[in-house]
């Protein structure tokens, strides 16, 4: 029954970069559960916590994902963790990315859009992320799945984020979407 999406993710690359042993075993485990697999234990996903990530952890998350990175020819520069009263920072190489400022903060803390710096610290790693794909030329991207404390990144090619939420189990706010930086949904979709 889930032998067709099994072959079109084999297709559009989905299990490239596992060794053979653990490609057919990820195969299989998709032939049996079909699309709650893609949450399994796959190369492809990593956690990520807006929290810690708002907490001064990008550039520990960008360490921990330089796996698959680095299957994408992407060579992560030095990353230094810029955390202070005015806000969050990171610097990536030569390049300084702002993950949230002094107002944003403010707007957090003071209640009027609580969880505000959790939301654009994740919006904005992944963005970080998705410049170091395409400079590198590569297709994929880094797609969230749930959120706050849940929030996880996915690696998909636009090609496979079709196929697997056009897939007939697939629910739509808990399958992979691209993140916004629109409080305080940041994309996700609503529940049915």
């Amino acid at each position: 029954m889930n032998t067709p999406f099994v072959t079109k993710l084999a297709e559009l690359g989905y299990f490239r970069g596992l060794p053979p042993d653990q490609a057919q075993t990820l195969r299989r485990q998709f032939e049996q559960e079909g699309w709650p697999a893609i949450f399994s234990g796959s190369h492809r996903l990593f956690m990520a916590d807006a929290e810690d990530l708002a907490e001064g952890g990008v550039g520990r998350f960008l360490q921990e994902v330089s796996p698959f990175l680095a299957a994408q020819k992407v060579t992560l520069p030095q990353i230094e963790d810029l955390l202070s009263e005015d806000g969050y920072a990171v610097r990536v190489g030569d390049v300084t990315h702002r993950m949230y400022d002094a107002t944003e903060l403010e707007r957090d803390s003071s209640g009027e859009e609580a969880g505000l710096i959790w939301g654009l610290s994740t919006v904005r790693s992944f963005r970080i992320i998705d410049e170091f794909l395409a400079a590198a030329g590569s297709t994929e991207r880094a797609y969230a799945v749930n959120g706050g404390n849940d929030v996880f990144v996915m690696f998909l090619t636009s090609e496979l984020h079709r196929v697997i939420t056009l897939h007939p189990d697939a629910l739509p706010h808990d399958g992979p979407y691209l993140l916004k930086e629109e409080y305080p949904s940041f994309g996700q979709p609503e529940s049915e």
